[in-house]
């Protein structure tokens, strides 16, 4: 009897074992999904190349003969930018200059003052929250201007001072967009032999893209 059971039991030890192994066996191993790798962070140290568009609000007083005038005018602003950062952290500063042609203009009786050309080269201070960069600027301004006077003209470089600040944004990590304001004081000139002087502001807005190399 005894022996009788336990040849029964080992069968079906037997049995149980041949059935769990066979469903094991159909079992498919799936590894565990592996989490894809986050972006990388944006730095923002390199050279990087780009244009500008805008406009530049600008103030014309100027002197004639003893006689002081005061206008102003809005005109069309485009240009092109270069420069460098380096990135510490989250502080960001940096070296540019820019270029610009402009159409401000004023014209009264026979007399004509035209800011031709703007440019500036200045340092950039700034702090990224990764992809976006917040900063202030300042350096030195220059710039064109051309008087006509019945006919004759005269041109002049004027040297001043410029101070802005401005937002960037990473689209991707080469091309970069950007918003800014600038006040620039580009001083006072003489012209025609001291019997004419012109003093110009300007304030200027444009919004820009970058390329990052």
């Amino acid at each position: 009897m005894n022996i009788l059971r336990l040849s029964v039991l080992a069968s079906a030890s037997v049995l149980a074992l041949g059935v769990v192994g066979a469903q094991a066996a159909d079992l498919t191993y799936e590894p565990a999904p592996v989490a894809a790798p986050a972006p990388a962070a944006f730095n923002w140290t390199g050279f990087y190349l780009g244009v500008h568009a805008g406009a530049a609000i600008t103030d014309f007083d100027y002197n004639v003969d003893g006689i002081g005038f005061s206008d102003d005018n809005t005109g069309f602003l485009g240009g092109v930018q270069a420069g460098y950062n380096w990135q510490f952290d989250n502080i960001v500063i940096g070296a540019q200059t820019d270029f610009s042609y402009t159409s401000a203009k004023v014209s009264e009786d026979g007399f004509e003052n035209k800011l031709e050309w703007l440019g500036s080269t200045t340092a950039r201070v700034g702090y990224a929250f990764d992809n976006f960069l917040v900063y202030g600027k300042g350096g030195v301004a220059y710039g064109q201007s051309k008087i006509n006077v019945l006919g004759a003209d005269d041109s002049k470089w004027h040297t001043g001072w410029t101070a802005g600040v401005g937002a960037e944004y990473a689209f991707t990590q080469n091309i970069t967009g950007l918003i800014e304001y600038d006040y620039v004081d580009l001083g006072s000139k003489d012209y025609f032999d001291n019997a004419v002087s012109a003093d110009l502001t300007s304030n200027v807005i444009k919004a820009g893209l970058n390329y990052k190399f």
